[in-house]
């Protein structure tokens, strides 16, 4: 029981905890019904990683919510990418972001409490009765009919007593890789290109079958003058996104490629060393690439995320937990309330030359997964899994297919009035990434504003809703749930050819000749 005394009480039907955008996604659902919602962010802006840690690229797919802050940041003038058949990954400019999901939550009549960090809750027989931020003004208390946590780090579920996991069993339970955003202006795009055209022919003529990108063979070059500590970019290049607004031969562009390894990413000094790690890095590189990259002469270092880069930290036990064998199989659900269709989202834990991790391992092909057909497949080194090879064969997500996220996921076990929203929900290491990008983020957030409504005014507990009653009013306000997942994957299912592993650990397409 909290003993301190509290400077205030508030009360409210639904409180969610997390701005970012599932916590966003979830509070305007839930006001849309016409439940008094109140939605808490210890920063002073949302979006969490998507605008504060500089992620701001629309993953996955974009339906519901999601879809409607994409067509409004693209009515703003702030979507890089216009909407047609093959939008994917579209880019955003961050500040705006931040402002678009401010007024969509405030216009649904959701009320926001900024500065306000979760440290407590008052839970008995698995019933939240009251929660406890700590704020400038002192402690204050918040009172709810039912909580949703959207905190990515599952902090409101492991006050209250839910089970979690964290890390993965085959990593020794250390966390995927975690990554510091970045902005950085000044860049010229097209002398860049035309450069990395140049040196790509010339390496070709000397009879180099695969050429490396351009930046990677200069990062080589100055590790080996000490020059850099490691690398940054991956075996696909120097990983970065083109903000909105800015010309190709002066443009502002983001990465999220400065990563650390071997994190434990809910202890504050382990937190503290990746975050400083990656600020050096950050610092060799801007002199890197200013030194010897054509186009990031005049480069500048312009922004840094303002959020640890986690990826992965705690995840729910819930009333089911999404497999890795979900993804990799294309594993459809009766109450699929999200859906995620993607490769595998695995930065590596432990080793920068993989950078990714885009497989798992299998008994047996099922499913649409595309298996390879022996044990120890082209990308299981000793590298790729420092710990033991896994039993079975490896299997990858067909990239023509999606998997759909479960109801149940969004449900912690042991609590009655509690929901879950993005990364935390439940999931294993490897599926992770189906709750953690910006769609199936916002996706789940959606179904647990809608399950939160049906909660306080039919006042049943989350876990006895079905799943399946959840789904249907998402596909009656217009999420294609019951339609396969259209345009890149629409796209990408017509097109004719061949897999193959690519660079990157994953799944490619090669088109017929």
């Amino acid at each position: 029981m909290f003993t301190e005394n509290v400077c205030k009480t508030l009360f409210c039907d639904v409180a969610v905890v997390g701005g970012g955008v599932g916590g966003c996604a979830a509070a305007i659902e839930a006001a849309r019904k016409g439940l008094h919602v109140t939605l808490f962010e210890k920063g002073v802006s949302l979006g969490g990683l998507a605008t504060n840690g500089y992620v701001p690229s629309i993953a996955g797919g974009i339906e519901g919510i999601c879809l409607e802050f994409a067509r409004r940041l693209q009515d703003m003038g702030q979507l890089r990418n216009n909407f047609g058949k093959n939008l994917r990954n579209p880019v955003f400019e961050p500040e705006y972001g931040k402002l678009a999901l401010e007024d969509m939550v405030f216009e649904a009549g959701a009320r926001i409490v900024y500065d306000s960090t979760l440290i407590y809750s008052d839970t008995e027989d698995g019933v939240i009765k009251r929660i406890i931020f700590y704020t400038k003004g002192g402690y204050m208390a918040v009172k709810a009919k039912i909580y949703i946590d959207a905190t990515g780090d599952g902090d409101l579920s492991a006050l209250s007593g839910a089970p979690y996991e964290i890390g993965g069993q085959d990593f020794a339970g250390l966390n995927i890789a975690s990554t510091l955003g970045s902005r950085w202006a000044g860049v010229n795009l097209k002398k860049y290109a035309e450069a990395e055209k140049a040196y790509k022919e010339e390496q070709l003529a000397k009879g180099v079958k695969n050429p490396k990108n351009l930046v990677i063979a200069l990062e080589e070059e100055a590790i080996a003058k000490g020059e850099l500590t490691r690398k940054v970019g991956n075996k696909n290049g120097f990983f970065k996104q083109h903000i909105p607004n800015t010309p190709e031969e002066n443009a502002d562009i983001i990465t999220f490629a400065f990563h650390s390894y071997y994190c434990h990413t809910t202890d504050a000094e382990d937190i503290t060393r990746q975050i400083l790690e990656q600020h050096q890095l950050m610092k060799q590189f801007h002199a890197f690439l200013k030194k010897y990259v054509p186009g990031y002469e005049n480069v500048r270092l312009v922004g840094m995320g303002n959020l640890p880069g986690t990826r992965e930290s705690r995840r729910v036990f819930g009333e089911y937990m999404l497999k890795a064998s979900d993804v990799a199989f294309g594993s459809k659900f009766e109450d699929g309330i999200a859906r995620f269709p993607e490769m595998f989202d695995t930065h590596h834990p432990t080793n920068e030359d993989w950078f990714f991790m885009r497989h798992i391992h299998v008994p047996a092909p099922e499913g649409t997964a595309v298996c390879e057909d022996q044990h120890i497949g082209v990308n299981c080194d000793a590298k790729m899994h420092p710990f033991g090879v896994p039993a079975g064969i490896p299997a990858r997500p067909d990239p023509r297919d999606y998997c759909e996220i479960p109801y149940r996921c969004l449900i912690p076990q042991d609590v009655d009035n509690l929901l879950c929203a993005g990364r935390c929900c439940s999931a294993e290491f490897h599926a992770n990434g189906a709750m953690r990008i910006i769609g199936p983020a916002m996706g789940t957030g959606q179904a647990a504003g809608l399950a939160a409504s049906i909660a306080v005014r039919e006042r049943v507990r989350p876990r006895d809703i079905p799943g399946t009653t959840v789904r249907r009013l998402m596909i009656e306000e217009g999420v294609p749930l019951d339609k396969p997942t259209d345009g890149y994957w629409q796209e990408l299912r017509e097109k004719e050819g061949e897999y193959s592993i690519n660079a990157g650990d994953a799944i490619s397409i090669v088109p017929s000749k």
